[in-house]
């Protein structure tokens, strides 16, 4: 046996709860930076960078400069840069600022290929990666473009050595495309394409010729294969390569600005001094190259390292075009996004332009409940066997559907959702419910996780809902016709601050009535920041003591001793900006307060009947305030209003959804015996 009010008060608000996250001893895979962790999940493009030219191809600061300007030029074109290192024995994708300061100085950071990841990473030693090292982690980390100086390749004399960069054989087993200004011309370009074409890599000259660049200059005397004109057809090449599952790479080898190439004469005398006294000073293996390139910039005046600069930058601009143009195309032809352009289209087409919707601007996610079948939740990392639920959710978004159901439509919903799986749910839920603009393309549809012991009481909550902040004003100008004529505007407290003083200034001008929910003491206190008044809202008692805190010019509240008094002090403050404030109160029910005529607080208390047999709390508060407003709406007596919310709290109590699908007028009424002709 339960109370109804006692459950809607307790399962309608929901705190922020933080978690720990369980770590390991053991180091992790991938480690990612904050920045490449939100990318990934909001579905961004992102470039991957090697640290090779940090640490072993440029002196410091220009290293450090480059390193930033080239993250800074991937941001600007619509990417997120995730710069590969292995810091202290953790690969990790995606670095900070510190963190390339670091490296960026750093003397003891070995050059790190594939054979080297693992001695690194298993002695805890810093690595840079190369090529090679930083392929292996972009393929870990689904990064399908990276960016590069110049690829290696077969060294001059490599038919004799054997000297062959592991670049070549791991651009053929990865599928990621390489955008890079050829190969460094120290190297046998010939060999090297020569090399290529064995091991199946797709070799492409970037622009409008076939020219395949030589790093520091943009002809090499050799033809590329293929030429891609623009970063939309190397998007096209690479969503082909996927599609046919060629798990084979590409090369897109851009020129060198023209304003920065250099001679082709001079860079190639200085290559051969450099060869000649690397061969005197015995260097081999993976220190010929820093040694060449270092030698080449003393012997050119430092003219190859401003090229070396100016052409990863420029490549940087070019991958990060490619990886936008790439996600496009994936967008394109992901079912989610298909299913939502579908979507979008349909509801332009049908939206009613009746005139009279209720406006409900708030928030709406997807609720996954886990309730453990054992008598303990331990918060230790332990699995617990459970059953898990999910619906549909959000305060506004359950008040819509709740209006929606009662009215047989005539509600529309403002909101954020993500063009995601999750994003497709919630339209699928009710089409036509959600604004068609409130889809938010690339991004991640709010949810909320709630982790249940077996009496059914909440021993954990995980909330993303970050997209909330979507809902801005130009998205309210966007429906200014809706609110207009709207008979009711409905707020809940996930609108951001300014969105939200704009929605109650405007329904001001209109004279137009403001129902507001909060959702929790700290978003309660939100309309009061507003120099307008609202005319509905529906606290529990502690959102009421926040409100009651925020309006009055008091340091302090005194809360009396007994709750209807204390309630009606309260409320006396807040009614300056409510007008009606319906608070709830536990297992007592609730209270309604507004002003008599001399400006004092009349409170109506309306006792709760108790309910048997609770299968869900999820929506019930929701529901309470949406039957509360369906009687608004339908012209009902304040009781009557009562009456019907209890009666939607009621029928959300017994069903496992947030709002119960079967819940209609006609039910509602013929619970309670109304003889009334709604229309």
């Amino acid at each position: 046996m339960a109370y109804l009010l006692k459950t809607i008060y307790r399962s309608s608000r929901v705190g922020t709860l933080y978690y720990s996250r369980y770590r390991s001893t053991n180091p992790q895979r991938i480690v990612y930076s904050e920045e490449v962790s939100q990318a990934k999940l909001d579905g961004k493009p992102i470039v991957a960078l090697e640290s090779t030219i940090i640490t072993h191809g440029m002196p410091y600061p220009k290293n450090l400069q480059t390193a930033l300007q080239v993250e800074q030029i991937i941001r600007e074109k619509g990417a997120t840069p995730a710069t590969v290192a292995i810091l202290k024995g953790q690969l990790t994708v995606g670095l900070t600022k510190e963190q390339l300061e670091y490296l960026a100085q750093s003397k003891n950071a070995v050059k790190a290929s594939r054979r080297d990841l693992a001695p690194v990473a298993a002695a805890g030693l810093d690595g840079a990666t190369t090529v090679a090292g930083t392929i292996i982690a972009a393929e870990l980390a689904d990064i399908p473009i990276f960016v590069t100086g110049g690829i290696g390749g077969v060294h001059r004399e490599g038919e004799k050595t054997l000297d062959v960069s592991a670049d070549l054989n791991e651009l053929g087993r990865s599928k990621t495309l390489v955008v890079c200004s050829g190969v460094k011309s120290i190297l046998d370009i010939g060999r090297t394409l020569e090399y290529l074409e064995t091991q199946g890599v797709c070799v492409c000259s970037y622009g409008d010729s076939n020219d395949f660049p030589a790093f520091y200059t943009p002809r090499s005397g050799y033809r590329a294969p293929n030429r891609v004109a623009d970063a939309r057809q190397a998007a096209q090449l690479l969503f082909s390569a996927h599609t046919l599952q060629l798990q084979s790479g590409i090369v897109i080898a851009v020129p060198v600005p023209k304003e920065y190439a250099m001679d082709e004469k001079v860079i190639e005398e200085a290559i051969q001094l450099a060869l000649e006294e690397a061969k005197k000073k015995g260097i081999q293996g993976k220190e010929i190259t820093p040694f060449i390139l270092a030698a080449v910039a003393k012997a050119t005046g430092g003219s190859s390292l401003e090229a070396n600069m100016a052409l990863i930058k420029n490549n940087a601009k070019v991958g990060a075009e490619i990886a936008v143009e790439f996600k496009k195309l994936n967008n394109v032809n992901n079912p989610n996004v298909k299913f939502l352009k579908n979507k979008k289209d349909k509801l332009k087409s049908t939206a009613v332009k009746s005139g009279n919707d209720v406006l409900v601007i708030g928030g709406a996610n997807v609720d996954r409940t886990y309730s453990v079948t054992e008598d303990h939740v331990k918060l230790d990392g332990s699995t617990h066997p459970c059953t898990t639920l999910q619906c549909a959710g959000g305060v506004g978004r359950n008040i819509a559907e709740i209006l929606w159901r009662l009215q047989r439509g005539k509600t529309r919903l403002l909101t954020a959702i993500g063009d995601d799986a999750d994003g497709c749910y919630l339209l699928d839920n009710i089409p036509g419910l959600i604004i068609e603009d409130s889809i938010v393309e690339g991004g991640r549809t709010p949810s909320y996780a709630a982790v249940l012991d077996a009496n059914g009481e909440c021993q954990l909550g995980l909330g993303d809902m970050a997209l909330y902040d979507h809902i801005t004003i130009d998205l309210v100008n966007k429906h200014i016709n809706l609110l207009e004529q709207a008979p009711l505007v409905i707020l809940d407290g996930n609108v951001p601050q300014s969105t939200m003083n704009y929605v109650i200034q405007e329904c001001n001008k209109l004279n137009k009535p403001v129902f507001f929910e909060p959702t929790d003491k700290r978003k309660a206190i939100k309309p009061l920041n507003s120099d307008c008044r609202l005319m509905y809202s529906s606290p529990n008692i502690a959102e009421l003591r926040a409100m009651a805190k925020c309006t009055s010019s008091a340091n302090d509240t005194l809360y009396e001793s007994d709750e209807l008094l204390e309630i009606t002090q309260l409320a006396k403050i807040v009614l300056k900006k409510i007008r009606v404030l319906i608070i709830t109160i536990g297992a007592k029910g609730l209270i309604i307060v507004t002003s008599n005529e001399n400006g004092d607080p009349e409170a109506r208390l309306y006792p709760a009947e108790t309910i048997d047999n609770i299968i869900n709390v999820s929506g019930a508060g929701d529901c309470f305030a949406g039957g509360y407003i369906f009687g608004l709406l339908s012209g009902l007596d304040e009781s009557c209003c009562v009456t019907v919310g209890f009666q939607a709290a009621k029928a959300a109590l017994l069903s496992k959804t947030t709002v119960p699908s079967e819940i209609n007028v006609d039910l509602i009424y013929k619970a309670k015996h109304f003889k009334l002709d709604i229309k």
